[in-house]
């Protein structure tokens, strides 16, 4: 029938000018159906808008706007973020000053950033609706006046901080954030390689109600759980960078957080003895651990991994391992590196956590051996298509690597494992015959089947180098055509110097 509809419009001698009448009809439609849009419809759209853009855009429409914009079911979130001085203070005046109980969402990360004295608003009670306040760049005794103000706030769940000053208010600061009766997400940054944070243990009348923490500065593993010792309804806790503690960690300090199930750590400089004590002792229940660490080789135990895990922390059900040994002409091999084919045992196969090898260059440009342990995860969807191909076919690689394995185990009573060496940066060198050679006692050593090599171009001699210490190798995959001349040429100037 639609068809039929279509072939007489097409076939009419008047279907041009009915088609011209058609189109002002839409448009002339399509500005009443705007019009016409509910109010519920437009706070749904406003709730995507930042709040002062909203009244730039909206406020000088016609009066239906502006008793959208007035109506107190209107919620407002507002960024003060990077704008000149006086946009700043018409914001603050004609729009936040204005509607402080409708504000929901306020962000003043750089605020402060032009003149820290200067404030045209005052953040109390009156802000009866704030939920989530980011804030920034300013000093200890406006924030600390600020932290005490908060604590009338009835509705402020997330609070971000900063902070970029005195590194020993870090304690007081911390102090006056977990007396937040209603906070359940915080996040204070500040940029600094030590940390001072003499934090008393908790007293039971100390508790917070945080559930989701961000530690984004340094700290030592004792500072750390003198701040969890306020925080008994935690659930994911992230740590920018922890240390060796200062001073011995007594077992009786450290409190069970029955809730908390997620642990992520981006830089772990603490011991593994006393991490172990502060995982098993802490979070025997955590569910997600992502640990990055360095210096300590005694992570590369597998075995005591297997232990610590099998023992003690047995809801773990995704666990992602990272360490970082830095290959330089102080490099030897230990006894934790002749162990690490044992990441390789059932005990990780069983469990889909594979082993993989990485030979990167650091922020420094040294070359690097990163030793990694990860879940097994099938690539599907939209994020699988958004990645570039080499990215596609790396995965592919690993996929296929990684089902082979889970296929063949199902099939044999030892468990074995694909194990992949990938190759994404080398420093710049004249010959890269000295570190392959320093690697090569701990290739030998492992079963390695992939070689994936993602950097920009490799020289042949390199790429022959590598393959020769790798017995076990059934893939190869490079992403860029192998270079030949220079190395070749050297190569070839020292076999004749022989």
């Amino acid at each position: 029938m639609i068809q039929v509809k279509r072939y007489l419009n097409n076939s009419n001698p008047r279907h041009e000018e009915t088609k011209k009448l058609k189109t002002i009809y839409d448009d002339r439609e399509r500005i009443n159906c705007l019009e016409n849009l509910s109010n519920e419809l437009f706070y749904e759209i406003f709730d995507y808008l930042d709040g002062c853009e909203l009244f730039n855009a909206f406020s000088n429409l016609n009066n239906r706007f502006r008793t959208l914009l007035n109506g107190s079911s209107l919620r407002l979130k507002i960024n003060l973020r990077f704008h000149p001085e006086t946009i700043k203070q018409y914001r603050s005046t004609c729009i936040v000053s204005r509607n402080k109980d409708r504000i929901i969402s306020l962000n003043l990360a750089n605020f402060y950033c032009f003149n820290s004295s200067f404030t045209l608003f005052n953040i109390n009670s009156s802000f009866s609706h704030l939920e989530s306040l980011v804030l920034g760049k300013m000093k200890p005794n406006e924030l600390k006046s600020l932290l005490i103000n908060l604590i009338s706030l009835p509705r402020l769940f997330s609070l971000i901080i900063h902070y970029d000053d005195d590194l020993k208010q870090i304690n007081n600061i911390y102090q006056m954030i977990v007396k937040l009766p209603m906070l359940k997400y915080n996040k204070l940054s500040f940029n600094s390689l030590e940390s001072f944070i003499p934090i008393p243990i908790a007293t039971t009348e100390q508790f917070s109600s945080i559930k989701d923490l961000i530690i984004d500065h340094c700290c030592t593993l004792d500072e750390l759980i003198a701040i969890l010792s306020y925080t008994p309804k935690l659930c994911r806790l992230t740590c920018r960078q922890i240390n060796e503690s200062k001073k011995n960690i007594l077992k009786d300090t450290v409190n069970v957080i029955s809730s908390l199930t997620r642990i992520s750590i981006t830089k772990c400089y603490a011991e593994y003895d006393e991490l172990e004590m502060f995982l098993t002792k802490i979070s025997p229940q955590v569910q997600v651990l992502r640990i990055n660490t360095l210096k300590d080789v005694t992570y590369l135990d597998a075995n005591r991994w297997a232990r610590i895990i099998s023992q003690n922390l047995l809801e773990l059900n995704t666990f992602e391992f990272q360490y970082n040994d830095l290959i330089d002409e102080d490099f030897k091999t230990t006894v934790y590196h002749e162990l690490i084919n044992r990441f390789n045992s059932s005990f990780w196969i069983k469990r889909k956590w594979f082993f993989k090898i990485s030979i990167q260059t650091d922020s420094w440009d040294d070359n690097v051996i990163v030793y990694s342990i990860f879940p097994y995860r099938k690539f599907e969807g939209n994020f699988q298509r958004e990645k570039t191909n080499d990215e596609k076919l790396i995965d592919d690689i690993y996929q296929n690597n990684i089902q082979q394995s889970i296929i063949s185990n199902k099939h044999n009573s030892v468990a074995t494992s694909s194990m992949i060496l990938n190759i994404s940066d080398l420093s710049t060198t004249d010959d890269d015959e000295p570190f392959i050679e320093m690697v090569s006692s701990i290739l030998v050593m492992l079963p390695i089947t992939c070689l994936n090599i993602t950097l920009s171009g490799i020289y042949i001699a390199t790429l022959i180098d590598f393959i020769k210490y790798l017995p076990n190798l059934d893939s190869l995959v490079i992403l860029s055509l192998p270079k030949i001349e220079s190395k070749c040429f050297i190569r070839g100037q020292k076999s004749r110097r022989n």
